[in-house]
């Protein structure tokens, strides 16, 4: 009996007729009883029909393409690659101005009466230096140094306020099941085009290949990307992040199944479901 994921990667091979009878009958009793993989096989007979149109000359176009068409394609590359590396000098110069301005503007002296109060000789500059007053360069130069520090601290005091993409944990909520030995939590968090999830797995031996199949209320199964767990993910007990179109309101279970589709653990999000 063949798995899911044999049935799709011969589902190509299979719309194009290119399969042995034995494998192709085994395929089509796999079709009978997998909406999923008929449902793909549908997507794929549609480009099956589009590649009978393709004609030999197309085929010759594709595999030598003309002359000019190569001597074009190559001169709008190297025109590309010379604006890139123009601009990219015009930002590096950008850049070498705006910094040595910033640098003259922080070691210049102020104007007015503190200037006069540097240039000054005589008894005034002695009375200055007898008093212990910084001068105003240094004062200058300690001001941007202490704004500078204090925008650092701003900015990194920001960057760890921030929440990162997958922190809407206020909106979120954790759902757990066990069966068997196996253990499954999936945190669903409401996303700009569906929910978000995370999947935390224990008990599942090595070398299992898991998928979390998404049900909704009308009955709808999205399947998710496939993973496999290994020794680094069960020692670093990792998370899986998933996404699925379904809105969190809609999703009444969460089903984990191995590499075959045979049912792990069933995780109910509703009761009763």
């Amino acid at each position: 009996m063949m798995t899911c994921e044999e049935v799709r990667v011969a589902l190509g091979a299979h719309a194009l007729g290119a399969l042995d009878p034995d494998e192709a009958l085994e395929v089509d009793n796999h079709l009978a009883t997998c909406e999923e993989c008929g449902a793909e096989l549908l997507d794929l007979e549609g480009v099956a029909a589009f590649l009978g149109k393709v004609s030999e000359r197309d085929v010759e176009l594709v595999s030598s393409p003309p002359r000019q068409v190569l001597d074009r394609l190559l001169n709008a590359r190297a025109r590309r690659s010379r604006r890139g590396r123009l601009l990219l000098a015009v930002a590096a110069s950008a850049a070498a101005v705006a910094v040595g301005g910033a640098v003259w503007t922080a070691a210049r002296p102020p104007s007015g009466g503190q200037a006069t109060s540097v240039t000054a000789q005589g008894p005034m500059a002695d009375a200055s230096a007898a008093q212990g007053t910084a001068p105003p360069a240094a004062e200058s130069s300690e001001a941007a140094s202490a704004f500078a520090a204090d925008g650092n601290e701003k900015a990194m005091t920001k960057m760890n306020a921030e929440p990162s993409p997958s922190g809407s944990a206020t909106t979120g909520r954790e759902f757990s099941r066990e069966n068997g030995g196996y253990r499954a939590t999936v945190s669903a968090f409401p996303g700009a085009n569906g929910t978000e999830l995370s999947v935390g797995l224990s008990g599942v031996p090595v070398g299992t290949t898991c998928r979390l199949v998404v049900v909704g209320a009308s009955g709808r199964r999205d399947l998710t990307q496939s993973w496999t767990v290994t020794r680094e993910t069960v020692r670093d007990k990792s998370v899986f992040r998933r996404q699925t179109d379904l809105p969190m309101s809609d999703i009444i279970r969460f089903d984990l199944v191995d590499g075959s589709g045979k049912l792990l653990v069933r995780v109910p999000v509703r009761d009763g479901k």
